[in-house]
């Protein structure tokens, strides 16, 4: 009987540990979830220190928070912190893989400190991170072509033209016409 006791009371301990920790998620989660949205529509009206500060809160609250993580690591960028950026954008590749956008924002910043060869593992791990994504491809597109690589800023642009919306199809097609890869 003492076996089925302690199966029993094991279970019930399972599942208590079970129900705390999705509470502390979900509490968790929420006020990261919610600074991230003050931060986005304080990047709206271009307040670039209340984006700051609630992407900051975002991260005090959950510090492996993607979203928040991507999103300062751009403002970081735009502020000319290509270093904090990396951090940033880092933390968001670590805490998404599968964020395309977080990969390139990083070979940005690496572009940014010269440290190109860098940059193009980030921007390749950008593309095969998110194949579906026009920006990726076009972000790649951009620095080739910076790099006189001509036909990889093609195939790249091409890439992007094929995977975009119709109307995003057409600024791509702008860009590839004022890039010479036509």
């Amino acid at each position: 009987m003492s076996e089925v006791v302690s199966i029993a009371g094991m279970k019930s301990l399972l599942s208590l540990l079970l129900f705390v920790t999705l509470f502390v998620t979900g509490v968790h989660a929420a006020p990261a979830d919610d600074a991230v949205a003050r931060g986005r529509e304080a990047l709206k009206i271009m307040d670039a220190p209340a984006a700051m500060h609630a992407f900051d809160a975002a991260l005090d609250a959950d510090p492996r928070h993607a979203e928040a993580a991507y999103l300062r690591g751009k403002l970081y960028m735009k502020l000319g912190e290509p270093r904090r950026a990396i951090v940033d954008f880092t933390t968001a590749v670590v805490s998404d893989p599968t964020n395309g956008r977080a990969f390139a924002g990083r070979g940005e910043a690496k572009v940014a400190l010269n440290n190109w060869d860098s940059a193009f593992k980030d921007f390749d791990a950008a593309v095969a991170a998110s194949p579906k994504d026009y920006e990726v491809f076009a972000i790649r597109a951009t620095y080739r072509n910076a790099r006189g690589d001509k036909a990889g800023a093609k195939a790249d642009m091409e890439a992007a033209i094929a995977v975009a919306e119709k109307s995003t199809a057409e600024v791509l097609r702008m860009m590839q016409q004022q890039m010479n890869l036509q």
